[in-house]
Order: structure tokens, then C-alpha cells, then sequence
């Protein structure tokens, strides 16, 4: 499996997709420097990067390189590889250690923003924010890898804004909260404080619950193996 997901980072090292990892997190950061003057960087930038840039910008990584390699027939590989399904679970193993490290990224970031401006998010709360943005946006990767396959790009691009941006951020405050969508929302309001449209949370207010954590990331991950197996399955069978 190493071999394969090798294989798979040399084939993306050299395309744009790779330049997703850097670019959402300093574009999110600089938007918290510019439109919250500094200040407030830290609370407005983890808010804008878990509602809209990280979903956008891991899904188009995820898009585009399902889509070239979709487009180039998968380099000839298809049609000789013994266990096909290999493949397709190098794309996942390669998307999520991308996720890992825009994460990652975001977090060291927002971390120097707090020391150069003004700290509202401590250091420890951010690390365990980024560390559960990873885990609750991973289940994503065969997901949308699934819908390119089936619909093409723009159909999983536009799912996935409407699905994390409307019924993910609308939800995360209501009792559908677990559904899978709303789940990165919903945790980091009590990891953070901060509610999904970028106001404060109460002190007291039952969103700063942090019993919601351990089901949240239990869900998440049970529905990152169920999408791997799943879609692996199918890709398994698939022809030529």
C-alpha cells in the first residue's frame, strides 16, 4: 500500500491541487487580519475556515485529483493492478494526510496570529479544534471522490457547498447537530466559543456543552471507514 500511495503523491506533486494545502489557510488568515483588523483575527478566521474555505478548498483538492485521474484512465494502471481497490484507497490515505496538513497549517497560523495581534482562541483550544476539524471532514474524501467518479467535478463542488455551507452550518445549532454535515459546527463551538455565524457563545448556553465531542468524533469516524469500505467495494468492480 506504501508503494501505491507513493505513486499517488508523485502524480499530484507536480499539478495545483498540492497548492490547496498552503492557499486556504493563508487566504482564511488573511482575511482575519484585513476584515477583522487583527483584533479578532483568530475567532473570525476559525470560523470562516471551517464553514467555507477548508470544506471548499479539500473538496476541490479532492475533485480535481479524482477527476485526472479519471481523465487519464488512471495511467494504465486500471487494467493491470491485481487489487483495484488499492488504488482508490491510496487517493483517500493521500487526500487525508493532505487534510492533515492544511489543518495543521491553519492552526500554526492562527496560533502567530494570536501572539502578533491578540489572542482570543488559547493554543491548546485551537490544537484540539484543528485536530477535530480533520477528523469530522475526512468521511468527506470518498464521499466526494464517489460523487466525481459518478457526476464529474462541478457536481461535487456544488454539493459539497450547499451540503457544508447550508444544511451543515444551519443545523449545527439545533438538535439535528449530529447530523454528519453540521458535526464540525457544532463541536468546535465549545472548543472555541464561538457559535457558526462568528458571534460569541453564552457562557452557560447549552452549545458550550462539550458531552457532544466524543459522539461527534465517534460519528465521524465510524462514517470514514463505512465510506472507504463502501466505495472501495464499488471501485473494486469497476470495468476498464
Amino acid at each position: 500500500m506504501l508503494n501505491f500511495v507513493k505513486s499517488e503523491w508523485l502524480k499530484q506533486k507536480h499539478t495545483f491541487q498540492p497548492n490547496f494545502v498552503w492557499l486556504a489557510p493563508l487566504l482564511t488568515l488573511l482575511m482575519g487580519v484585513f476584515l477583522m483588523g487583527g483584533a479578532n483575527l483568530q475567532n473570525g478566521a476559525y470560523n470562516w475556515w471551517y464553514t467555507i474555505l477548508l470544506p471548499g478548498s479539500f473538496t476541490m483538492f479532492t475533485a480535481f485529483m479524482t477527476a485526472r485521474e479519471k481523465q487519464k484512465n488512471r495511467h494504465g494502471l486500471f487494467g493491470i493492478a491485481v487489487q483495484k481497490g488499492r488504488l482508490w484507497q491510496a487517493q483517500i490515505i493521500l487526500g487525508t494526510m493532505y487534510l492533515f496538513a492544511t489543518c495543521m497549517l491553519f492552526f500554526a497560523g492562527a496560533a502567530l496570529g494570536g501572539f502578533v495581534f491578540e489572542q482570543t482562541v488559547p493554543v491548546a483550544a485551537g490544537l484540539v479544534g484543528s485536530l477535530v476539524l480533520f477528523v469530522t471532514f475526512a468521511w468527506q474524501i470518498p464521499l466526494w471522490m464517489f460523487v466525481t467518479e459518478k457526476l464529474g467535478t462541478f457536481a461535487a463542488v456544488f454539493l459539497s457547498f450547499a451540503c457544508n455551507l447550508g444544511v451543515g452550518v444551519f443545523f449545527a445549532t439545533e438538535k439535528l447537530w449530529w447530523n454528519p454535515f453540521s458535526i464540525p459546527a457544532r463541536l468546535m463551538t465549545p472548543i472555541i466559543g464561538v457559535l457558526p455565524n462568528g458571534l460569541w457563545a453564552k457562557a452557560g448556553s447549552e452549545l458550550t456543552n462539550k458531552g457532544v465531542i466524543v459522539p461527534g468524533l465517534l460519528i465521524s469516524i465510524t462514517l470514514f471507514l463505512l465510506a472507504t469500505v463502501v466505495t472501495t467495494r464499488w471501485f473494486q468492480k469497476k470495468e476498464v
